[in-house]
């Protein structure tokens, strides 16, 4: 493990501290030691280290507050932040939402960190990227994609002896294997790289690639959809962004104001803030330094809770959950998403699809409207039809415009296994594959 991280990081937070001397302060502290390996055409040609750190400080003065931010840790530097975000904050209108600082937390142990993704070598990367290249190659196309890594150490600190830290640790491997408008995707993300198969990844993005020759066109309409969990994660980060905020919750600025406690979704759908599974690893404390808590967020079809920070928590009369995004924005974001499983597979869903297409991720999807959870994107790298329970061809990619909650309303069957998955705007979930009914594709695309 890296030594004296922990140690690093106590010593930054008490400098700030001290130099504030009686004005209260929060402290935030993000470093990333971030690891890349990018290649295309079936060649490296990009491989970097940064090593960073971002620094947030956030006084309060009476009823007022502001936030300041450094990526220097120098004493001068240190120094020279803080006395902004002082003056910064004597500018301030009283902010009615503050709350005082909190006192030392209690949080729970968690096992973010592996070594082996810490101290993976750019040789590594390079022999996992080798082999998958030596597959594309074997199948007369070219491969690009990234293997990164990154370890990060989140850090909250304040003048009222709160303290939390934690290091965590992401391993990244995406490949797309193409020739010409043939394209095939996947990728990989685990806590330890040695986990990753890159080879089982370009074998799955080459069989795609290969499939996709001569496209046909689908007309708009809507059908019954075999989604890879990727495809599903899409819509997940949407119920994170304007589903489960808290803050949304009381503005009445998202479906859950009138429909918490009521049937929304099909009753196959569960969907759990699952911060300490293992395969998710999210920290143990939220922005504002409070424990994160597991939730059920939906249950069988009915949502159940929202996400909130302590000033949320008490405008709604709830227990506050630790889910705050970092102060003076006042909001709250499940951390830790995961879908529960079903008892199917992507093989079987295909195998009882009389008419239908698969899909393996969706590309720029976005938000349309908020409460409705209108959706926008398009098919990529992998978009078939399904005949008979068999795919039959290859399709030019299509726009879908679909609202999230009907996604999740229409489920035919959902996958048994988990995988983390992410989103084209970020993210990370634990999501299994789905089967969905009438879903709708809106318009073709021009690639």
């Amino acid at each position: 493990m890296r030594t004296n991280s922990k140690a690093e990081m106590q010593e930054i937070t008490k400098k700030i501290i001290d130099l504030a001397g009686k004005t209260d302060v929060e402290v935030m502290i993000w470093k990333s030691n971030f690891s890349l390996t990018r290649y295309a055409e079936n060649y490296i040609h990009q491989n970097v280290n940064d090593t960073s750190y971002q620094i947030l400080m956030r006084p309060i003065i009476g009823k007022k507050t502001a936030t300041t931010s450094t990526n220097r840790i120098d004493d001068e530097s240190l120094k020279e932040t803080l006395l902004a975000a002082i003056e910064t904050t004597k500018l301030q209108k009283d902010n009615d939402k503050l709350l005082p600082l909190p006192g030392k937390q209690q949080y729970r142990t968690v096992d973010n960190y592996r070594i082996e993704t810490d101290y993976f070598s750019p040789m590594q990367r390079a022999e996992g990227v080798s082999k998958a290249v030596a597959i594309c190659k074997k199948s007369g196309l070219e491969g690009a994609g990234i293997f990164s890594t990154n370890t990060t150490e989140a850090v909250i600190a304040n003048s009222k002896g709160l303290f939390g830290y934690d290091i965590s640790t992401k391993a990244e491997f995406s490949i797309t294997a193409m020739k010409g408008a043939e394209s095939g995707w996947r990728e990989i993300i685990r806590k330890d790289a040695t986990h990753i198969d890159t080879e089982d990844a370009a074998r799955i993005a080459c069989e795609k690639a290969l499939k996709s020759a001569y496209p046909e066109e689908l007309k708009p309409g809507k059908y019954t959809v075999v989604m890879e969990p990727a495809a599903v994660a899409e819509f997940v980060i949407f119920l994170l962004w304007k589903g489960f905020n808290g803050m949304d919750y009381l503005e009445g600025t998202t479906f859950l104001t009138e429909g918490l406690n009521k049937k929304v979704f099909s009753d196959k759908f569960s969907i759990y803030e699952d911060p300490f599974n293992p395969k998710i690893g999210s920290q143990p404390f939220d922005y504002e330094g409070m424990p994160v808590e597991p939730l059920i967020l939906v249950e069988k079809g009915s949502p159940k809770n929202f996400v909130t920070n302590r000033w949320i928590a008490q405008q709604a009369k709830v227990k506050n959950n630790g889910h705050a995004i970092p102060l003076p924005r006042q909001g709250a974001y499940p951390f830790g998403m995961r879908i529960e499983n079903g008892d199917s597979s992507v093989d079987q869903m295909i195998k009882d699809t009389e008419k239908g297409v698969l899909v393996t991720h969706f590309h720029y999807s976005n938000l349309i409207d908020p409460i409705e959870l209108l959706t926008t994107g398009m098919t990529r790298d992998g978009f078939f039809m399904i005949e008979k329970g068999e795919i039959t061809k290859p399709l030019k990619n299509m726009r879908f415009t679909e609202s999230v909650i009907n996604v999740f309303s229409n489920i035919i069957e959902i996958g048994s296994t988990y995988e983390m998955a992410g989103a084209f705007f970020g993210g990370g979930f634990l999501v299994p594959a789905m089967k969905i009914e009438n879903f709708n594709f809106s318009s073709g695309t021009e690639f």
